[in-house]
């Protein structure tokens, strides 16, 4: 049963938090302050001076964490388990999954095979996910990183490295 803390942070959040204005349009200060207020409240762990934008969705919060620092980009969409360190910058409209459908048995359709084991995404510190950015399950994007705005990351991201494209590819060292 989930706690009343995590409960009032699902109402404030999802009830009119998310649909509240972007941090930069009028309003959108007290906005951030607001889901900020309720991420504390849904998410595993979440740090300080946040920012989760204006009509993210991450489920109940359940396996996700969120850094010092660190923001959940415009209309992102995050399925935990997920980590994402301090100092993250993330652009709009992100996808970060951590679970996938079953398809091995093709005698049987595949919505109706459910869900292999969860692959944790980790995202550490100091890293700039661009807009438009898909994480697949089980992926790391290590510190320093840069993935360019609209790549699919299919692969681990080395340390201190800018990638991009479909699938991401490590386009030059920082």
């Amino acid at each position: 049963m989930p706690s009343l803390r995590r409960v009032v942070g699902y109402a404030v959040f999802y009830g009119f938090g998310r649909h509240l204005p972007w941090s930069p349009r009028p309003g959108g200060q007290l906005a951030k302050r607001i889901r900020a207020w309720a991420s504390v409240r849904m998410l595993d762990s979440c740090g300080s001076d946040v920012n989760v934008e204006h009509g993210a969705w991450f489920g109940s919060g359940r396996g996700v964490s969120l850094g010092d620092r660190s923001a959940i980009g415009l209309d992102a969409l995050v399925i935990g388990p997920v980590r994402i360190g301090a100092d993250v910058m993330m652009g709009p409209r992100c996808v970060i999954l951590a679970s996938n459908h079953a398809t091995s048995d093709a005698g049987v359709p595949m919505n109706q095979q459910g869900f292999v084991d969860d692959r944790p995404v980790v995202i550490e510190d100091d890293v700039w996910i661009g807009a438009n950015v898909v994480i697949l399950p089980g992926r790391t994007i290590s510190t320093g990183s840069i993935v360019g705005a609209g790549s699919v990351v299919t692969k681990d991201v080395p340390p201190r490295t800018v990638v991009a494209g479909n699938p991401a590819v490590v386009v030059k060292n920082r």
